[in-house]
């Protein structure tokens, strides 16, 4: 599969945006998680060895990151899965299944960073 680019960060966001029914100015500021470097660098290679396994492979790490944390930022602004699956396979070039696997591997291994401040 060919590696998969930044594209959906901007798709997230807007849909994350949108889904709270809110003018821009009125949105509220997310709340900010203060992860530690080794629980936020373990809990990153956990997620992209996971996608790894799937066959789901980005560019950097970073870029894997990135795009599993905006997914968890758009569950916590309520946007449904089956919205954010479709997201994905509109942005980058994976599957309706792999799209639910990379939704289910950012909520086990990195939704709970934001939930509960790193730890």
């Amino acid at each position: 599969m060919a590696r998969i680019t930044l594209s959906l960060c901007a798709a997230l966001a807007l849909c994350a945006a949108a889904s709270t029914g809110l003018p821009d100015v009125e949105q509220p500021d997310p709340p900010t998680a203060v992860a530690t470097p080794a629980t936020t660098s373990a809990s990153h290679q956990r997620f992209t060895a996971a996608l790894d396994s799937l066959g789901l492979r980005f560019e950097t790490q970073v870029s894997a990151v990135e795009v599993g944390e905006a997914t968890c930022d758009a569950l916590g602004r309520n946007v449904t899965p089956s919205r954010i699956a479709e997201l994905l396979t509109q942005s980058l070039p994976i599957t309706p299944t792999e799209a639910e696997l990379l939704i289910l591997t950012s909520v086990d291994e990195l939704c709970h960073l934001s939930l509960n401040g790193g730890k």
